[in-house]
């Protein structure tokens, strides 16, 4: 009887050992089969947004320089005759909020000689951004409370 359950020890350990062996190599080909596999730091990103605060107003070339937020450098936005341009403003004090916790900000459409620097900007672009210096197919820009 002894030597029937070192024979099934034997055989269950080899069965084991065996799975472990095919799984292994499984894994090595699937890393190995080239690019399959990515990691999010190599996949591309794209941005279609940017928040920051405007360097300088260009208002004859339809143009604002924006410091982008937590970033270096600044980035030249080009605006269109379609490009919506809106103030976002409380509609309460800011320093006196109501008790109630929701409201809808007031959205003043302006122009461009109404931005000034240091204001803070979203900007919600149509194309991809991501990496560049200066783009123009912008939707909206609004100058945030």
């Amino acid at each position: 009887m002894a030597k029937n359950q070192t024979i099934i020890l034997v055989v269950v350990i080899l069965v084991v050992l065996g799975g472990l062996i095919s799984w292994s190599a499984f894994q090595k080909s699937k890393l190995s089969s080239g690019g399959e596999q990515t990691t999010a730091e190599e996949e591309p990103q794209e941005v279609l947004s940017l928040s920051g605060i405007v360097q300088s107003v260009d208002v004859e070339n339809n143009a604002l320089m924006v410091k982008p937020a937590n970033q270096e450098g600044e980035v030249k936005v080009i605006l269109s005759e379609t490009t919506k341009l809106i103030r976002l403003e409380f509609p309460f004090d800011p320093k006196n909020p109501p008790k109630e916790g929701t409201f809808a900000p007031k959205q003043t459409e302006i122009k461009i000689s109404d931005f000034k620097q240091g204001d803070n900007v979203f900007i919600k672009a149509k194309e991809n951004i991501a990496g560049k210096s200066e783009f123009d197919d912008v939707d909206f820009v609004h100058i945030l409370p």
